[in-house]
């Protein structure tokens, strides 16, 4: 199931994608070191988080629009790029005026770079709409070229950063924003055919809107799920801590390659698919396969991560390990519940997942509270562990119940499990890929 061309071809773009990651974040410590990284951290995280929620979940709402009106693509694509126009003036704006209030006062010098960095808000709402075309038309490899596209021009800017030796956060902003603005050209040359002969609908941008609201909040509590730890992070601890803290996160998500190419197909073959038996057959056994594969290679990295923190991101970083190790476990169970979520979110029903985030993410609150100022950054990575587990449980519960089976249906850990695992490494198969490309 999890072995199909399509989720092979996006899982080796994911990692592609982590290892240009990789090679920007050693190169991006060594440079800056843990007080400049954390004020790079500090930066780039509202203009992040605002250019999320300006999608408005407009983005979902089209890939499951073009996946049911293939042939009206035209007009879909110049619908949505006049809503996410009007959505980055909004998101731009309010940016502006939140950015005061939500830096750290002891960084607030930091203000005139990132009110500059809220550029990102229309770069990446237009390149993650435009994407949203490929998506819903299971376009895998030109998907996959175009959301790699960004990574690729980032390692070069940073690549020459190196080189060039230009240890300042403003270089990386400014890399950071360059990358945006070619990949969003890019995506415009591949489109511009559909710009040229499409049309723009004022009722069907609004019911464009509409469609992505359940979407949109959707987004915004899986926003803030992930977000929250580094919010508080860098909310309540000094600039070398949130350096740190980035460090640590660029292990903990390692697994991010797995769940999000999951993630990708799920959302577009249950979009897709029109068999309500073969619908629950693909969610229970996606997530009961990438839940194997994901402890696997949680366990297997927090081993590893002991002998990788120095050799990688030098001695000042050391203090990242610990963390990073329960960050790796934590991953393991947000990557299943993210793969489940967006075949949820496919099939129609992104509420599960909205609810299964906001409760986790009170969790993890609430542990943060208890935690964070006691043990600092050890703390921190205990309350995500507790607030994805938390997660996960109510996730598989609700999608359980939606699907009417035991939630044990779910439960990966078995001799069947492992043996389905092994059989589809052997075999390859790609039953769900569909698509042309």
């Amino acid at each position: 199931m999890i072995f199909s061309r399509a989720n092979i071809g996006t899982f080796f773009t994911s990692v592609a994608i982590q290892g240009c990651g990789v090679v920007t974040g050693v190169v991006t410590a060594r440079l800056l070191g843990p007080a400049s990284r954390g004020e790079l951290a500090t930066v780039l995280l509202w203009p992040i988080i605002l250019t999320n929620l300006g999608l408005m979940g407009c983005n979902w709402a089209l890939a499951r629009q073009v996946a049911g009106d293939s042939g009206n693509e035209s007009h879909h694509v110049c619908n949505a790029a006049a809503v996410g126009l009007a959505a980055s003036c909004l998101y731009f704006i309010l940016g502006y005026l939140l950015i005061p209030y939500v830096l750290p006062k002891d960084r607030i010098y930091l203000l005139l770079l990132t009110r500059f960095c809220l550029l990102l808000i229309p770069l990446d709402i237009f390149s993650q709409i435009l994407l949203g075309i490929e998506h819903g038309r299971m376009r895998w490899q030109r998907y996959n070229f175009v959301r790699a596209s960004f990574f690729i021009f980032y390692s070069m800017f940073v690549c020459w950063i190196w080189a060039s030796r230009k240890a300042d956060v403003r270089w990386f902003v400014w890399a950071f924003l360059a990358s945006h603005l070619l990949a969003v050209l890019l995506r415009l040359v591949i489109q511009r055919k559909s710009f040229a002969s499409g049309k723009i609908h004022f009722a069907e941008c609004i019911h464009l809107l509409r469609s992505g609201l359940p979407y949109f909040w959707a987004t915004a509590s899986n926003l803030f799920s992930a977000q929250l730890d580094k919010i508080l992070v860098v909310s309540l601890l000094d600039a070398q801590a949130a350096g740190i803290y980035a460090v640590a996160l660029t292990f903990g998500n390692a697994q991010s390659s797995l769940g999000e190419a999951l993630g990708i197909t799920s959302f577009a073959i249950t979009s897709n698919e029109k068999s309500s038996e073969s619908r629950k057959t693909f969610l229970m056994e996606t997530f009961r396969h990438s839940a194997l594969v994901s402890a696997g290679l949680g366990l297997a990295l927090s081993c590893l991560i002991p002998f990788l923190v120095r050799p990688l991101f030098g001695a000042d970083f050391s203090a990242a390990i610990r963390p990073a190790m329960i960050l790796a476990i934590a991953a393991a169970l947000t990557t299943s519940s993210d793969i489940l979520n967006e075949g949820l979110r496919g099939a129609g029903r992104p509420y599960a997942g909205l609810v299964s985030q906001l409760l986790g993410t009170a969790v993890l609150a609430i542990a943060a509270l208890l935690l964070l100022r006691k043990f600092g950054l050890v703390g921190m990575a205990w309350a995500v562990l507790v607030g994805a587990s938390a997660q996960v449980g109510i996730l598989v519960a609700a999608a359980a119940n939606w699907l009417q089976v035991s939630p044990s249906r779910f439960w990966p850990f078995g001799i069947e499990g492992f043996k389905a695992v092994f059989r589809e490494m052997a075999e390859l198969r790609s039953r769900y890929s569909r698509s042309p490309a």
